[in-house]
């Protein structure tokens, strides 16, 4: 992967632009974002008190929705945080993420150019793909989780990759480890751990070698064990609090406010959390915000579909509002991001308040993520033209792509995303030109 393959001033606009970002983060500390405090203050509990929490830890005994901090954001960020001594001054983990960043784009434009040959005229095309994707030079330079979750997904795919062409069990301990980083990094990968589990004891099946079966038990008993961990500090079993935060807050909120309105909305939430806040253990209260949410949710599919369907769109065509306003410091939006004054019918009045610049940099980013959403679909269909692994690499990113998405339903943004931007470029740049078909037969 040299610049025999990818032209030298590919990676000068690369690195270019990652160090006009960096430099910009640094110099006007726009490296702090929303949820950032929460990863930093639970990186200083484990400095100070060797405890996970994600608030200043209080003084006596924790109760009701002050113990969900324990669980809201799992160990590695904060670990990474710990161990780059990242509390005040960031800049030793935003250089290491902004290497990060270029070296899972480079790595994944120079496969394409050394599979796919592209005509010198293409690059062009390929420098417009990757600057305007705003977010991954935003969430490079920001105290947040994407960047570092994004070079795992990375590893996640090449392995994945490697062990369908040579069905070498180094490749399959690969996917494992790399998946077992993402759950830790992410709770929405937990969940694919009984998926490629599953997966791992069928492929040790069919071939007689259970080491694959092995291994594909370990995201499972890392998962266990965690859970385990959060019963014993919370006492209830789950994997993060996150999942009842969103389930409350977006998931079924959403679907009381397309219903009845913001007012309506505001007012369920409100007694569902005093119900809630009166139970007598942590336990008890996370399931009866589970148990009012699943309620709504069944009461309402059709209005919960739409949402979840909005939230989808908005995953893959987001230009990203939010997180180029925070960066460059613009004024918070009014009325949350688009996607909530989309379900609101305020979606022209909030354009209407933009800056002309801004709106005209988010129109811009917008075509751009539908033309890449076009040309990863074309991608996908020249794969399935292909050989078996082109096949079965195709279906694995349109997979994964798909998980995320479903995983994250009404949240859909550009920032979740983020960890799977570069499986989404792939099949963007191979829609842009494909395999050459000696190669394709090849596979």
């Amino acid at each position: 992967m040299t610049a025999k393959v990818v032209p030298v001033w590919i990676w000068a606009v690369l690195i270019a632009v990652h160090a006009l970002a960096l430099g910009w983060s640094l110099t006007a500390e726009k490296w702090y974002f929303p949820d950032s405090d929460r990863y930093l203050q639970a990186a200083e509990n484990l400095r100070i008190h060797g405890q996970l929490y994600a608030r200043a830890l209080p003084v006596g005994l924790l109760q009701g929705e002050a113990i969900q901090e324990y669980t809201i954001r799992p160990l590695g960020y904060p670990v990474a945080l710990l161990v780059l001594n990242s509390a005040k001054q960031p800049v030793l983990l935003l250089i290491i993420q902004n290497l990060l960043s270029i070296l899972t784009i480079g790595l994944v434009v120079a496969y394409w150019a050394r599979w796919c040959k592209p005509e010198p005229k293409k690059w062009g095309w390929v420098v417009l793909i990757l600057l305007t994707f705003p977010a991954q030079y935003i969430y490079a330079n920001a105290v947040m989780s994407e960047m570092l979750l994004q070079a795992v997904v990375v590893m996640l795919m090449i392995s994945a990759l490697l062990f369908i062409r040579t069905k070498r069990s180094r490749y399959f301990a690969g996917v494992m480890g790399a998946l077992v980083l993402a759950l830790l990094l992410k709770p929405v990968f937990y969940p694919l751990a009984v998926g490629l589990g599953g997966m791992g004891v069928l492929i040790a099946w069919r071939r007689r070698k259970w080491v694959l079966g092995l291994l594909g038990l370990v995201p499972l008993l890392v998962t266990g064990a965690y859970m385990e961990w959060n019963e014993q500090r919370t006492g209830y079993f789950h994997f993060s609090s996150i999942a009842e935060i969103n389930l409350l807050y977006y998931n079924a909120a959403g679907v009381i406010r397309q219903q009845t309105g913001p007012a309506a909305e505001d007012t369920w939430v409100k007694a569902v959390l005093r119900k809630a806040n009166a139970q007598p253990t942590f336990a008890q209260r996370q399931q009866l915000i589970r148990k009012e949410a699943v309620a709504v949710l069944w009461a309402h599919p059709l209005l919960y579909a739409r949402q979840q369907a909005l939230g989808m769109g908005a995953f893959f065509l987001d230009p990203g509002r939010f997180d180029i306003s925070q960066f460059l410091g613009l004024k918070p939006p009014v009325g949350g991001g688009l996607l909530a004054q989309v379900r609101d019918g305020g979606l022209l009045q909030a354009l209407a308040k933009l800056p002309l610049g801004l709106l005209g940099g988010l129109a811009m980013v917008l075509l751009a993520n539908v033309v890449r959403l076009v040309l990863a679909v074309r991608g996908l269909l020249l794969l399935r033209r292909g050989g078996p692994m082109l096949r079965a690499g195709g279906w694995l990113a349109a997979g994964l792509l798909l998980y995320v998405a479903v995983v994250t339903g009404p949240l859909g943004a550009a920032r979740f995303l983020m960890p799977v931007w570069p499986v989404l470029l792939g099949l963007s740049l191979i829609g842009l030109q494909g395999p050459k078909k000696s190669h394709s037969a090849a596979q």
